[in-house]
């Protein structure tokens, strides 16, 4: 786990004005990039998402920001489509 990943919660409210806002909550934490799995990548595509790279964390990091739903990594801003969990200390970001 050496590079350095920003989870994100985003939480809706509104402003003072009574108009929509996104609060965002951002969390650092290490991640360790893999591969997406053939099996992961298509069955993302039958449902009309896109899978654009998978990110490994730990889940005590994670922990720090249980709802986040998007991830910054590598210059760019990915959504969280899901989770796994491989075993008990890893947790598998997929992202798209």
């Amino acid at each position: 786990m050496d590079e350095e990943a920003v989870l994100i919660t985003v939480t809706n409210g509104k402003d003072a004005d009574g108009f929509p806002k996104e609060t965002l909550s951002k969390e650092t934490v290490f991640v360790r990039p893999k591969s997406a799995t053939r099996t992961e990548f298509y069955d993302a595509l039958r449902s009309g998402l896109h899978v654009k790279t998978v990110l490994e964390v730990r889940k005590e990091d994670f922990a720090l920001a249980p709802n986040a739903t998007r991830i910054e990594y590598d210059g760019d801003t990915y959504d969280i489509i899901r989770t796994y969990s491989p075993d008990k200390s890893m947790i598998e970001l997929i992202c798209g």
